[in-house]
């Protein structure tokens, strides 16, 4: 009778061990799901702003941007790739926060932005790239 005992005691033992394994699992399942879902979440947002930053029509937009300023005023217009090179003569106030604030809107990174006043008129010589 004792030997009976032991061993429903220790079926009993084993069967606990086995249902508490089993909870632990479907535990760490969850959280694995839980961390699938944040990543797939973070991997869209990843690939959204890769394309809002490989610059469709970003070329064009520069483009208009720049067309704005009469052609007396643009001394050097470049564009390459993912690159323009920008340099204005003898723009107004107005004309020089007009473009720095349309290019400011756009998702470009300044590699170089550089504003020289004379008088009344500015100088403005800019490199963004995207």
């Amino acid at each position: 009778m004792n030997k009976n005992i032991i061993l429903i005691a220790i079926a009993t033992l084993f069967l606990l061990g086995a249902i508490i394994f089993d909870i632990s699992k479907k535990s760490e399942f969850k959280n694995e799901i839980k961390n699938l879902k944040e990543e797939s979440i973070e991997v869209k947002k990843v690939a959204e702003l890769q394309n809002l930053w490989k610059g469709k029509g970003l070329k064009s937009k520069i483009e208009k941007i720049i067309n704005t300023i009469p052609p007396s005023k643009r001394e050097n217009y470049l564009v390459k790739r993912s690159k323009a090179e920008i340099k204005l003569n003898s723009l107004s106030d107005k004309e020089l926060n007009r473009v720095l604030s349309k290019l400011a809107m756009l998702p470009v990174e300044f590699r170089k932005l550089q504003i020289v006043r004379s008088g009344d008129e500015f100088i403005l010589e800019c490199t963004c790239v995207w």
